[in-house]
């Protein structure tokens, strides 16, 4: 579990922190829920960026590196075109998803696509490699909408991008990350409540997309574009007592391994290590990007 986190007073709750607003590219910005100066990591996850809903973006993300992660682009709503140093062309639509891992180091680039839909809204999250993984040469998978597993009841959805949820969905997301962890995307409508199955023994927590839910037996508010650290339980349980439709990511799993050392796109476990990388992408060593 990660060290120096606030506890709440209310039972179920360990932390509870704004997104903070961070530049993207030109023009853009994102919701910044991971890492946060409380909290580096939660499960194997170790940073959460959130793009949206926005008219879609004219400029995109230009070619940049990452290594010592594996790298889920979610996109709720609109297109983008990817590009990578392994020749990798590919495109993704609404309610798909790509994922990199990136193991020694890989380039790549997102644009929005060719035909561009009118809004734009996703999620880019990384999870950390196991050391053992470090080295492992980089790879890149596309996600259609359609392979994502979805369930609905009475007033709920719920789409499993990775994971296992087991008496909601029988099949597991289609992201199958190297350290094990979960990814659900739930929508809410007013009035509506869901009960979630999660490993007791893994870390969990909450990203509101928009909207408020509210959390557990104490029913805890948790608000739009905030980030909540779960305490250790077996069912998450939510609910929508506003009048408006929520949507929250619930995600995590087994916890990074410690110490995390972040320097820009590349996460490692030493200084040594991140400096590895460093010279590597200066040297070439990551690839090129043609086209």
């Amino acid at each position: 579990m990660n060290t120096n986190v606030t506890s709440s007073a209310n039972g179920e709750i360990l932390l509870q922190r704004p997104a903070e607003i961070a530049p993207l590219g030109p023009g853009m910005q994102v919701f910044r829920a991971l890492p946060l100066a409380e909290l580096e990591s939660v499960g194997p996850f170790v940073f959460l960026d959130h793009l949206g809903p926005i008219p879609a973006p004219k400029h995109g993300v230009p070619p940049h590196p990452h290594a010592g992660i594996e790298v889920i682009s979610y996109l709720i709503e609109g297109a983008m075109e990817h590009r990578d140093s392994l020749g990798n062309h590919a495109r993704v639509t609404s309610g798909g998803a790509q994922w990199l891992t990136s193991g020694r180091g890989i380039l790549h680039a997102e644009y929005p696509g060719a035909d561009v839909t009118p809004t734009y809204h996703g999620v880019q999250m990384w999870t950390r490699l196991p050391r053992s993984a470090d080295d492992n040469p980089p790879q890149y998978h596309n996600v259609t909408a359609d392979q994502i597993p979805e369930a609905t009841g009475s007033g709920w959805k719920v789409r499993l991008p990775a994971g296992e949820l087991p008496g909601i969905l029988p099949t597991p997301g289609p992201i199958h990350l190297a350290q094990p962890a979960l990814l659900a995307h739930v929508h809410l409508e007013p009035g509506a409540s869901l009960d979630l199955p999660v490993n007791p023994a893994q870390e969990f927590g909450v990203y509101m997309l928009a909207g408020n839910a509210h959390l557990g037996a104490a029913q805890a508010a948790v608000p739009q574009h905030s980030l909540t650290l779960l305490r250790s339980t077996d069912t998450v349980r939510l609910k929508n007592n506003g009048t408006e439709p929520c949507e929250l990511l619930l995600f995590g799993g087994e916890p990074a391994e410690k110490p995390l050392i972040f320097h820009g796109s590349f996460v490692f476990s030493t200084t040594e290590d991140a400096s590895r990388a460093v010279r590597d992408y200066r040297a070439g060593r990551m690839g090129i990007l043609t086209g």
